[in-house]
């Protein structure tokens, strides 16, 4: 929901408003790629290192490179079950298999990939739209892949997948390139190492807010009992 929008429904959600509507949303901090910029300024935006390990997979390996849109049911539960076979190797949270079922049923879910040696390499998901291309999901397949594939060689396939979906939502016009999550904090090592991972590619940090507004006193007084 746009943070512009009346509060008419009994639960109202907002995610990712530039606005704190209210002051009852959450703070969530983001990197952003303008994907309006010419490539050449986007690709000056790359730590240089993680530029050359990109073009030094795009050039020197064969690949098999796509972004999909209107998964099959099939596809969509195949690429789900890809993820959580990571989540477990992660010990993390499993996908939310409803929201995105319900992103594929409304045209805005789409799914890349990099295959080598008809093997899945890495993968993302996206909450695609014209204003966004939110990435959902980001994950490789080295705990499948019986180390075919070397730790160095997974991580340049990685940062090529995400510079080819830039490239690819650039192409089909949408206005950003989000990478979903920045972690404000000091604490947890694993979060600040996705978000060096993420700052190779953007330093453009924005804060937003997201949440939801219960107008219904009934609903929000059952949850806060919760």
């Amino acid at each position: 929901m746009s943070d512009n929008s009346p509060l008419n429904a009994d639960i109202n959600y907002f995610i990712q408003c530039p606005h704190n509507v209210n002051g009852s949303l959450n703070e969530f901090h983001t990197l952003l790629i303008d994907l309006s910029l010419a490539e050449t300024v986007i690709s000056q935006g790359i730590y240089h290192r993680t530029l050359s390990e990109i073009n030094s997979f795009i050039n020197n390996q064969q690949f098999e490179y796509e972004v999909k849109l209107g998964l099959t049911d099939a596809e969509l539960n195949n690429y789900i079950k890809l993820f959580d076979t990571f989540a477990d190797h992660k010990k993390i949270r499993k996908a939310e298999r409803f929201r995105l079922k319900a992103y594929n049923d409304n045209g805005i879910l789409a799914v890349s990939y990099i295959k080598q040696q008809g093997e899945f390499i890495c993968i993302n998901f996206y909450r695609a739209t014209k204003q966004r291309a939110t990435n959902l999901y980001s994950f490789h397949l080295k705990h499948t892949l019986n180390n075919k594939f070397n730790n160095s060689h997974i991580g340049r396939a990685h940062r090529a997948l995400h510079w080819l979906d830039i490239l690819a939502f650039k192409k089909a016009h949408a206005a950003y390139y989000d990478f979903c999550g920045w972690y404000n904090g000091q604490e947890d090592k694993d979060l600040l190492n996705i978000n060096q991972f993420k700052e190779q590619f953007t330093q453009h940090k924005v804060k937003e807010y997201s949440g939801v507004i219960y107008k219904n006193k009934l609903l929000l007084f059952l949850k806060k009992l919760r």
